[in-house]
């Protein structure tokens, strides 16, 4: 099971780092042809271990560890629960990106691109804020605006009047102003009208 964890391990980070259309593409495909490379490699360890520590191996290996002086044997056994450890918190940590990673396929395939802000997403064109530039917005139970990454992680918290989806790896935001009904659309649109707009980059920090 450590040996099996360990070959999944890079798979799973590697699956964080997926942009929107490789993760759509994964998930799409037949779930047979996706979850069979993962599970290969299961049989193949344990027939090789099976294959490897024989009974004849395992005598061998108890004699020699006998042989050792205690202060050794209790060295060995020190490794032995680091070691042992160490894997639980691999295969927990695993788990945990595989289950970010199921989670935000399910959000892809249910049409919501975001599945972990601890705010909810700024409501445009009768839905969720689309994702542009890898940014989406956000807003809090004041309305104010901020924004977040496509995994749902808070990139600015949300403190701005309003603000516009990013371009060209900035955001026109402002801080003043109030929403107007936009002339003859019989109250169905609206826009923002300040005289304070001003630029700010993915951290919020204000730039030229």
């Amino acid at each position: 099971m450590v040996q099996f964890a360990c070959l999944l391990f890079p798979v799973a980070i590697a699956l964080q780092f997926l942009d929107t259309p490789a993760v759509r593409f994964l998930y799409e495909t037949d779930n047979r042809l996706t979850l069979f490379p993962l599970i290969l490699p299961f049989p193949v360890l344990l027939w090789r271990n099976m294959r490897i520590y024989t009974e004849e191996r395992y005598r061998m290996m108890h004699d020699f560890y006998g042989a050792f002086h205690v202060s050794v044997r209790q060295r060995y056994r020190l490794r032995f629960l680091v070691c042992t450890v160490l894997a639980v918190l691999a295969i927990l940590l695993e788990i945990w990106l595989f289950t970010l990673y199921h989670d935000r396929c399910t959000a892809i395939s249910s049409g919501n691109s975001h599945p972990a802000s601890l705010y909810v997403p700024y409501r445009y064109d009768n839905g969720n804020d689309p994702v542009q530039e890898g940014v989406y917005r956000i807003v809090d139970e004041k309305g104010r605006i901020g924004y977040a990454d496509e995994h749902g992680n808070t990139l600015v918290e949300p403190r701005f009047a309003f603000g516009f989806p990013f371009e060209n790896g900035k955001a026109k935001v402002t801080d003043t102003g109030e929403l107007e009904e936009v002339p003859g659309s019989d109250g169905e649109y609206h826009y923002w009208e300040s005289e304070d707009w001003y630029y700010i980059d993915r951290k919020g920090q204000r730039i030229e």
